[in-house]
């Protein structure tokens, strides 16, 4: 299943969501030319209260009230998709990415053209007793399948209702304790990126690593997945050192790091040296071991402000950093980051932009407007319900296998899939930072090979 991006203006989207808008509330039966989204909600207004399990009872009432029916759709039996998103979050920039998350929804809408359509947003107010509330309030109006919500706590408790309602979940975040029993994560887990990027380097007969990484729970995950890729393929973290995120805490662990770059410690002698990692190593520790070299790659997984003051640390402890390749992560793909020569020929993986650019001139023409990394997110949500409900009969155009679809999807970022156990996989292009601009070195793939 592709999806395309049909050309929108924005003058053209706002005259039909006001017409739209305006037959939602009007007494007539004139049926729009196009699908219906309806508004937003403030607050929630159905607190029936779910409990995980036992609620066969409760879904039958579900099934058998009056769910939302535009006056235009009188008659008719719309595809109703639920959207839970943050609107009236505390947080100013949650409420951008929401806002900017439904106007991509709405653009997918229209350019999905599927008439009987109904968008139902909630707020979910940017908390999880919200959250539910919103999947309650989606529910009662009939949605039979979830888009959102986006934070991972929001996303728990969501789920708690609409595995209840055994009504399946698209969800925004990366958070794969959610994942699985109807719920779907569609989102950018930095598993993938570390894999991708990790593969590509092997392939390009590097073995040996560093690490050099925050001390967060971020840090904790790209780290752990780095590990286990790269062991996976053979290869062995030289030595890793992690760090609080100021400036003046990144100058020791790098310079500890460095010390490595012509040594390794093997792991059966690396508890001689953790007690006091200031010590130098012993000159012949490598060599007694049968290890002559050091890493030929390190793993930098920062970004912004503080990746430019952290990179520099290498070369400024004297790592040959062009003979040591600096590997990053999506964050990467920032255009002042080309004016760092610490970071000169560095690779990481995301979303190909070639394909990316395509979608965010579509936004742009629609909205006036760039669009936030996760707008897109919400497109492809949008439109593979859309092309779901037109390819399937009501009881089973949501089912979890025709989600879990293992040919995938060509969406906003390219090529995806989700898994049957709520997972997502993504074609990732591996990139590149130069002086001249970032440029794709290894373009992200097409389509899902067998066994993928």
């Amino acid at each position: 299943m592709r999806f395309s991006l049909n050309t929108l203006t924005k003058a053209g989207l706002a005259a039909a969501l006001s017409a739209l808008m305006a037959a939602c509330g009007s007494t007539g039966t004139t049926r729009p030319s196009g699908p219906v989204i309806a508004r937003p909600d403030e607050t929630p207004e159905d607190q029936t209260v779910y409990e995980e399990g036992g609620l066969f009872e409760e879904a039958e009432r579900y099934n058998r009230r009056d769910f939302m029916r535009p006056p235009h759709m009188d008659g008719e039996e719309p595809v109703r998709v639920g959207l839970l998103l943050p609107f009236s979050s505390e947080n100013e920039s949650a409420r951008r990415i929401a806002s900017a998350m439904f106007d991509a929804a709405q653009l997918a809408v229209f350019d999905a053209g599927e008439k009987d359509f109904l968008l139902i947003p909630k707020d979910t107010r940017g908390d999880a007793e919200g959250a539910a509330a919103a999947a309650r309030s989606a529910l009662a109006d009939g949605a039979e399948i979830i888009l959102g919500p986006l934070f991972a706590e929001s996303v728990e408790a969501a789920a708690l209702v609409t595995r209840a309602a055994s009504t399946p979940m698209i969800a925004f975040s990366s958070d794969l304790t959610a994942a699985g029993d109807g719920v779907f994560l569609l989102s950018f887990p930095p598993e993938l990126e570390i894999a991708r990027v990790t593969e590509y380097a092997m392939n390009q007969e590097m073995v040996r690593f560093g690490v050099l990484a925050p001390r967060t729970a971020y840090g904790d995950r790209v780290s752990g997945a780095f590990a286990e890729e790269v062991f996976a393929r053979g290869g062995v973290i030289v030595h890793e050192e992690r760090y609080v995120q100021e400036p003046d805490e990144m100058l020791a662990p790098a310079k500890r790091l460095a010390r490595y770059s012509k040594e390794i410690i093997p792991l059966e002698m690396r508890h001689e040296f953790e007690g006091d990692r200031t010590q130098p190593v012993a000159e012949n520790a490598s060599a007694e071991a049968g290890y002559t070299q050091g890493y030929q790659a390190v793993l930098m997984p920062e970004q912004g402000t503080l990746l430019r003051a952290l990179a520099p640390l290498l070369p400024y402890y004297n790592v040959d950093i062009s003979r040591v390749k600096i590997l990053g992560v999506s964050s990467w793909n920032n255009p002042r980051l080309t004016r760092e020569p610490a970071l000169r020929g560095g690779w990481f993986a995301a979303p190909d932009p070639t394909i990316t650019e395509s979608f965010e001139k579509h936004y742009e023409e629609a909205f006036g407007s760039n669009p936030p990394r996760l707008a897109s997110l919400a497109y492809d949500a949008t439109l593979l319900s859309a092309r779901l409900a037109a390819q399937g009969r009501r009881r089973d155009r949501f089912a979890e296998d025709a989600i879990a679809d293992p040919n995938g999807y060509f969406g906003a970022d390219g090529l995806f899939r989700l898994n049957a156990d709520g997972t997502v996989e993504r074609g990732l292009a591996i990139l590149e930072i130069q002086p001249g601009g970032i440029q794709v070195i290894d373009p992200a793939p097409r389509s899902f090979s067998p066994g993928y």
